[in-house]
């Protein structure tokens, strides 16, 4: 019984967020067309298009927000 109690505990503690690892890039593959699934591992338009085959659509990330940190800004410059 505990152990039972402490599997359903875990699972109500995992939530449904994504995982911090996981990165959310601008555009999506809908493999199979309007109701297939939903892949966002694309940086551009014309990189989803060169990946995608037959049916598949390439769409904006409705999840995407422009990151502002510091591995996006400019690098600080150096008086010598």
């Amino acid at each position: 019984m505990a152990a039972a109690l402490l599997a359903a505990a875990a699972l109500l503690g995992a939530g449904n967020g994504p995982a911090s690892a996981e990165i959310e890039y601008p555009w999506c593959i809908i493999a199979g067309g309007r109701s297939g699934t939903l892949s966002c591992g694309f940086v551009s338009f014309e990189q989803c298009l060169q990946t995608r085959i037959g049916t598949d659509m390439c769409v904006q990330n409705p999840r995407y927000q422009a990151s502002t940190s510091r591995a996006s800004r400019q690098p600080a410059t150096r008086n010598r």
